[in-house]
């Protein structure tokens, strides 16, 4: 389960690309670091850093549930970086369409639909558009 922390922090950055990148990086980084960790505590003995006994297995159990933790993370993170891609993709693919079909399929939009769905998507519009 993810923190609400966390999703903040995804939250506050989902509309900039670089960030989210950024972010799956350092996710990468730490888990680089821990399998790293986990693999001098399994291997080495006693004396060259490793660990034993039950100490051995707690702080084994600790890495694979950070572990796990982290992988949850960064599919949320890639999830929120792939939303982000398919949004700038619809606008600039809605950018590019000629002006008068744009103007068109407004007006078809405002006569067809109903006020409130006409209106919901006028504001999803508005949120794009902020977001370049």
């Amino acid at each position: 389960m993810l923190s609400e922390e966390f999703v903040t922090k995804v939250s506050a950055i989902s509309h900039d690309q670089q960030k989210l990148i950024d972010l799956m990086n350092e996710l990468d980084e730490e888990k680089r670091r821990i399998r790293s960790a986990q693999r001098k505590w399994s291997n080495s003995n006693k004396q060259d850093g490793g660990l034993s006994g039950s100490e051995r297995y707690k702080r084994l159990r600790r890495i694979k549930d950070r572990l796990s933790f982290l992988i949850e993370e960064r599919e949320y993170v890639r999830q929120a970086l792939g939303k982000l891609k398919r949004e700038k993709k619809q606008l600039n693919k809605a950018a590019n369409l000629k002006r008068d079909f744009t103007q068109a399929f407004y007006a078809a939009s405002e006569m067809s639909l109903p006020e409130e769905l006409f209106l919901q998507l006028a504001v999803k519009a508005q949120q794009l558009m902020e977001r370049t």
